[in-house]
């Protein structure tokens, strides 16, 4: 799929999309290289974050038959990505904030020290419908997703990197725009 493409269908996923950023603003969240970069900068300078409802990432389905595990990752529904805004303490309703999502992190895991690493090693991009997060490795680019009720377990990667991350779980054209190549 061109870039084009890849990122003409992203946007036909969103409702509604973040404030536009610059590159500097990026970079500042993720200063240091790593596998896949450049294609979560060009994400983000395009969409900034935003959400499949234009409720955005403020709320999520608390019903339990909803609920992803580990074992039923075929029922993983991306619902938004978060936004990057210059600081965490910002609100910017209806968009959940990254960086105030990451401080969150911190705060709550604080006592534990095996989550505390991940933390330092990961930041949150985007959230599935049953509010869990999934996360950028800042070392390996891969995307890992924390499920809530299941952190002792560890988090699970569920793509090598941030464009297959997109592609698998993002970019699923509504049925019938596949052409018979792509099928």
């Amino acid at each position: 799929m061109s870039d084009e493409d890849y990122y003409h269908l992203a946007q036909t996923q969103f409702s509604i999309v973040g404030p536009q950023l610059s590159r500097a603003e990026i970079e500042a969240v993720f200063p240091n290289p790593f596998p896949g970069k450049e294609d979560l900068v060009q994400f983000y300078l395009r969409f900034n974050g935003g959400s499949r409802t234009p409720q955005g990432g403020v709320i999520h389905c608390g019903n339990p038959a909803h609920q992803v595990s580990r074992d039923n990752l075929g029922i993983l529904r991306i619902e938004g990505f978060l936004s990057i805004v210059s600081n965490p303490e910002d609100r910017m309703l209806p968009f959940r904030p990254m960086l105030r999502s990451h401080a969150f992190d911190l705060h709550t895991y604080a006592a534990i020290p095996k989550m505390m690493d991940f933390f330092r090693q990961h930041i949150p991009i985007a959230f599935e419908h049953s509010g869990n997060y999934c996360y950028i490795d800042l070392q390996n680019g891969c995307v890992p997703l924390l499920i809530r009720d299941e952190w002792k377990e560890g988090p699970i990667e569920i793509a090598p990197s941030f464009r297959e991350f997109v592609s698998k779980f993002w970019n699923i054209p509504p049925a019938g725009l596949l052409s018979g190549a792509d099928a």
